[in-house]
């Protein structure tokens, strides 16, 4: 079937959203579909898209997207529309299928439908699609408060890849770098920014501390909060104890997880923004590395981490239960081994790639 996968995120841009759409295009690419990808222009496109072996349509100007959206169902004979993230393409997709009957569903990642003032236009742009796919039981249940009927909505979780990601990486170069040998490490993957909660990690670090004092967190990423960051760090005297990674290559990402003894990030949602985590891929990757983790009982986390099975969940803005948590696993290995080992036969057995593209599939061609 020749599918257009529409979105607004995809790599090289990173984050969750550009790996779910990058995941699912490469996936149905390889279980036989012809996928094109509409996507925007974005810095370092080009070489990127040409290592692809499906074909990626970039938009330059946004006054150019209607002429480009149509082009490409013409000279592509597109049969069915994928909608990622976006109302702008839900809005074509659905003038599309009232004017040339093009079937279209929609893909929901999360904030893109809890920002106010967009509840009458999702209703309206999501009217005519045949399912409306969604990452966690937390967005299918806000899809359900706009008006969206549920027999049309359908949870698929996503995945990761546990080949990419594995116990066996070797972390020894970044352990190395960062004078890591001998440490207790906790690990945050994520843009910088107020939802993921590092500030409220960074305050529960002194706590942990009084019983884990060898004890070093990596944060890996770039955004707006990392000035706001490094001034917690010098105003909680945590100087030495925080490393602040930056940006670092995709290919080396597997070996920050391997450095450290858990992963932590207790998301929370910004109600007044419509910013929430829509599932945290992030999780599922430290999972695959064997890893415990910590999440935030907030949005789609608790469907990304069981609690009790492959990490905790923690109220995120609770100081001292975050501590708690860290203090937990850190002094109980035993504990920590067995929460990885499950998060990772659970990503082996159902959270992976290939799984959440067969899924898919599937409905795409009911």
């Amino acid at each position: 079937m020749r599918i257009l996968l529409a979105t607004n995120d995809f790599p090289p841009k990173v984050g969750g959203i550009q790996t779910y759409c990058y995941e699912l295009a490469k996936n149905l690419t390889s279980l036989g579909e012809e996928i094109v990808v509409l996507a925007p222009r974005v810095e370092g496109d080009s070489e990127f898209d040409k290592r692809q072996n499906f074909k990626i349509v970039r938009i330059k100007k946004k006054i150019s997207l209607y002429f480009t959206f149509f082009s490409i169902l013409k000279r592509e004979k597109i049969e069915k529309i994928l909608v990622a993230h976006r109302a702008n393409y839900a809005r074509l997709a659905s003038w599309v299928n009232l004017l040339l009957k093009i079937p279209y569903d929609i893909i929901v990642y999360g904030g893109e439908i809890l920002i106010p003032g967009r509840k009458r236009s999702i209703q309206k742009n999501f009217e005519r699609a045949k399912k409306v796919i969604t990452i966690s039981n937390f967005t299918k249940e806000k899809l359900i408060e706009i008006g969206i009927p549920e027999k049309k909505i359908l949870v698929i979780y996503p995945g990761v890849n546990p080949i990419k990601f594995n116990p066996r990486c070797d972390p020894s170069s970044i352990k190395k770098k960062y004078n890591l040998e001998g440490k207790k490490v906790i690990l945050t993957v994520s843009h910088l920014v107020k939802r993921k909660g590092h500030h409220n990690v960074l305050k529960a670090l002194p706590q942990v501390l009084e019983k884990v004092p060898h004890l070093i967190y990596l944060i890996v990423g770039k955004g707006k909060e990392e000035e706001a960051l490094r001034e917690m760090v010098r105003d909680l005297k945590l100087e030495g104890r925080v490393i602040f990674a930056g940006k670092v290559k995709e290919k080396e990402i597997p070996l920050y997880y391997m450095a450290c003894d858990l992963f932590i990030m207790p998301s929370y949602e910004i109600k007044e923004k419509g910013d929430v985590e829509g599932f945290g891929i992030t999780y599922l990757e430290a999972n695959a590395c064997g890893k415990p983790v910590i999440g935030g009982r907030s949005g789609g986390v608790p469907d990304a981490v069981i609690d009790g099975e492959t990490g905790l969940l923690v109220d995120p803005l609770n100081i001292n239960q975050i501590a708690q948590a860290l203090i937990k696993l850190l002094t109980n290995p035993e504990v920590a081994r067995k929460l990885g080992e499950e998060g990772r036969r659970r990503v082996e057995k159902e959270l992976n790639w290939q799984k959440m593209a067969e899924k898919i599939r599937g409905i795409i061609r009911e």
